[in-house]
């Protein structure tokens, strides 16, 4: 008489597996031991450190093809050996050979460098003169140049003065008494000190523009 249920003998359906109570449900997988390793391994490089490092490989030269025939050295062997129709040089090029030169590397050319004190690259642009441009030396100069265009043209004998003068009309020449009238007027008014703070009074520039000195 059978007291066990029939599904008690199932041990590989997980859904027909009852659990004690506490407990969990028993495994219906065949599992392997515990040493057992899972996963996939690791395919390793034959050639590792020790092998990259201590063994060296040399460059094997591939083996030079064969050269060409040389017919115009075949051709002068053959005169010399005293075949010198077309049958008698086809015969002797039958027995004989040359090929011809193979020319391997290169000349190596001395490097020419020069002296120790060559500097490479590219000039940088040289500083700006700051000086010269707080001094107003360029204007000073260019002023200069100016004046002396000025004179030279004056001074100059065979320059025709007269032709290249613009002759004025009763318009321009009102407006040239107004401008005179404005400027004396101008001239006379008191020239006043600009405005400047107590402390900043006594305190001297200390850079010389050069535009006090400009008449």
């Amino acid at each position: 008489m059978q007291t066990a249920p029939p599904f008690s003998n199932n041990h590989s359906n997980p859904l027909l597996m009852k659990d004690d109570v506490g407990k969990a449900k028993p495994s219906t997988y065949n599992l392997p031991n515990q040493d057992f390793i899972y996963g996939q391994p690791l395919s390793r490089d034959k050639e590792g450190a020790k092998e990259v490092t201590m063994t060296w490989k040399f460059h094997q030269e591939s083996q030079d093809q064969l050269p060409n025939r040389d017919f115009a050295e075949l051709n002068k062997q053959s005169i010399h050996n005293g075949s010198v129709k077309a049958h008698d040089m086809y015969k002797f090029r039958q027995t004989h050979d040359a090929r011809l030169k193979v020319k391997k590397g290169t000349n190596i050319q001395a490097i020419e460098l020069p002296e120790e004190e060559f500097r490479y690259g590219r000039k940088n642009r040289p500083s700006t003169p700051m000086k010269l441009v707080m001094g107003n030396s360029y204007g000073i100069e260019a002023e200069s140049t100016i004046l002396d265009k000025y004179q030279q043209r004056a001074g100059s004998q065979d320059s025709k003065m007269t032709s290249s003068m613009v002759k004025g009309n009763k318009a321009s020449q009102l407006f040239h008494d107004t401008n005179h009238k404005k400027l004396a007027a101008i001239q006379g008014v008191e020239k006043k000190e600009p405005f400047k703070i107590e402390k900043f009074k006594s305190v001297n520039s200390k850079i010389n523009t050069n535009l006090s000195t400009k008449k």
